[in-house]
């Protein structure tokens, strides 16, 4: 079976160890884990690896669960999750690369791996675009 994969890359004018805290943390999850406009979200993290985390993005009266599994947790580094969620019959990767820039700020590098077709990929590229930039922007209020 083919599986498609998409990466971005945004620079976060926060440090490398608040991007990252922020991943792990069910109160700033559920504060950037908004796709689309209008959403919210609940969530829970245990956040260590083999630990489980579940986001539950509401839109209007539909609740989205998106859970996995934490594989990798590189402190400060790298962070690696399996992702599932109602519109894929399979598990996916999402592998999060942390790197400080010259200035400080942090880039981040999201790779998503597993996507079963070129629909799912586009979608999800949009979605992990529209979080990444929610991120920023919670970062960047609570710095």
């Amino acid at each position: 079976m083919n599986t498609f994969e998409l990466e971005i890359t945004k620079t976060i004018p926060a440090t490398v160890s608040v991007v990252f805290e922020a991943w792990l943390d069910p109160n700033a999850l559920a504060k950037f884990m908004l796709p689309m406009d209008g959403m919210t979200a609940e969530a829970k993290a245990d956040a260590q690896e083999g630990g489980e985390y579940l986001v539950v993005m509401k839109a209007g009266d539909q609740e989205l669960p998106h859970h996995g599994i934490y594989k990798t947790i590189d402190k400060y580094s790298k962070l690696a999750f399996t992702w599932n969620n109602p519109f894929n019959e399979t598990e996916s990767l999402v592998t999060l690369s942390f790197a400080e820039t010259d200035s400080g700020e942090t880039q981040l590098t999201l790779h998503h791996s597993g996507l079963p077709s070129e629909e799912s990929r586009d979608n999800h590229q949009g979605g992990w675009t529209r979080i990444a930039d929610t991120l920023e922007a919670v970062v960047s209020a609570a710095s």
